[in-house]
């Protein structure tokens, strides 16, 4: 009875096991980021320090262009840049100096991540607010 019992066991294991192989298909697909700017409202009398981030989620290395926008002329003193805390980011290597209302060209497989910039201005026009994009 016990060898029956037993037979009868193992049977319905062998049986059942390959009943619970199967194929499990997971599609997946990422969605790229966005590129985009924050920075707060600043009015430049002289020389200034801005605080500005960007964040360039992506993920294609494309590079990009961060540009002061102001009623009068502006001259960028200096800019420096660090990961934003809690980011893995690679910072911006400049393509070219500072000009006209260009602040930082990130060239390509740069600037990727979220950075935090300290933008350096400088106004001899008078008091005059500025704005930043990018694209």
């Amino acid at each position: 009875m016990l060898r029956r019992l037993v037979l009868s066991a193992c049977a319905a294991l062998a049986l059942a096991g390959p009943a619970g192989a199967g194929t499990i298909v997971v599609k997946l697909s990422f969605v790229p980021g966005k590129l985009a700017v924050k920075a707060p409202a600043a009015t430049v009398s002289g020389t200034v320090q801005v605080p500005v981030t960007v964040a360039d989620g992506r993920g294609s290395g494309a590079g990009w262009t961060l540009k002061v926008s102001s009623g009068v002329a502006v001259r960028v003193v200096a800019v420096t840049a660090r990961c934003a805390a809690g980011s893995t980011c690679t910072l911006p290597s400049a393509t070219t100096a500072p000009s006209r209302n260009v602040v930082l060209r990130a060239a390509r497989d740069s600037g990727m991540g979220v950075m935090n910039l300290v933008v350096t201005l400088a106004s001899t026009g008078g008091a005059t607010p500025v704005s930043f994009t990018v694209a």
